[in-house]
């Protein structure tokens, strides 16, 4: 991350260009339906690469009590960007696409390409914590760190899509976030939801997947950036041409 302005650049590129897409779905159809996802991309996703950013730009200037406030405000939202891969359930929900099936085609490929840029968020904040975990910390405790809050993103992930929310806010669903709010109700209900084990196997077994999901991504992401193509491959196609 040695360009700071780049992540910013990329950022607002990447989102606006995704926006502009929806904006001209919305025109042509003639309605609003998935306005929600930029709703959950500003308000759920967007905040954990920003607080991930300024982190980074600021870190110099924070004593411990501030950067740990810092890593608990990021470790609360992370679980919102890969969130959206879910967001793909709606993909045939617009009362039109009834009207006109081929429409649920575009509007899988639009939901798909906004859930990907959510995921691009998260897992860009998670490089810039990583690297912030180990300046401060050492490599191995910057690995439990992220593997960490990979596990916890589960339980996030979870609430999200599972748990109905006393505060009813958004969809009516739980957010992470509302740990704030209501503490001790958010504590009732997550638990209420997940003990007795035996008797709740399949919210841990959508934990389960939604981690394995993520961990997939995120090998694909790394060694996608670190296969380096033989030199005949290269030479042998040079010759061909």
């Amino acid at each position: 991350m040695k360009n700071k302005s780049s992540i910013v650049s990329i950022v607002l590129i990447l989102t606006v260009a995704n926006l502009c897409v929806l904006a001209m779905r919305n025109i042509i159809v003639g309605n609003d339906f998935y306005s929600f996802l930029r709703s959950n991309l500003f308000i759920g996703s967007l905040p954990v690469i920003a607080i991930a950013y300024l982190m980074q730009r600021f870190d110099q200037k924070m004593n411990a009590f501030i950067f740990w406030l810092g890593t608990g405000l990021w470790v609360l939202f992370y679980p919102n960007a890969p969130y959206m891969i879910s967001d793909l359930i709606h993909d045939s929900q617009d009362p039109l696409s009834k009207i006109n099936p081929e429409m649920i085609k575009y509007d899988t490929l639009i939901i798909f390409s906004l859930a990907m840029l959510s995921v691009f968020y998260g897992f860009l904040s998670l490089k810039i914590m990583f690297e912030l975990f180990k300046r401060r910390y050492g490599k191995r405790f910057a690995h439990i760190a992220i593997h960490a809050t990979l596990v916890l993103s589960c339980l996030g992930f979870y609430m999200g899509r599972e748990l109905l929310s006393a505060i009813k806010l958004g969809n009516g669903y739980l957010y992470s976030w509302e740990i704030f709010l209501e503490p001790v109700q958010i504590i009732k209900i997550v638990w209420k939801a997940l003990w007795p084990i035996h008797n709740h196997w399949p919210a841990y077994a959508m934990m389960a997947l939604f981690g394995i999901v993520q961990y997939l991504l995120l090998f694909m992401f790394y060694y996608l950036n670190k296969i380096e193509l033989r030199p005949q491959i290269q030479s042998n196609s040079t010759h061909n041409s």
